[in-house]
């Protein structure tokens, strides 16, 4: 994600002249709506990631830390659900 939504589609879009609230905003909702699946509480939290993983990236030019930002939360969502499942409502 973090490659091609904020490296590349950053880059790109800024190329072509657009402004950077465009370019975050874009990022963002581009990130958010492929988490749609998973209900309207994935695509805020994942857009909002979106705006802040953006911000990192036109401060930095760096995206290997968000990769790895991203990995880590991956891990601990998957691995924290493992260990606490047994321990959360139903409904979750």
């Amino acid at each position: 994600e973090e490659v091609v939504v904020v490296g590349y589609l950053m880059t790109r879009l800024r190329q072509l002249g657009n402004t950077l609230p465009v370019v975050i905003a874009a990022s963002a909702i581009l990130r958010g709506s492929y988490h749609l699946y998973q209900g309207i509480g994935a695509f805020v939290g994942n857009a909002v990631m979106g705006v802040v993983f953006a911000l990192f990236f036109l401060r930095t030019k760096r995206v290997m830390p968000l990769v790895v930002a991203h990995t880590l939360l991956d891990i601990v969502a998957f691995v924290g659900y493992a260990l606490l499942k047994d321990h959360l409502p139903g409904w979750l």
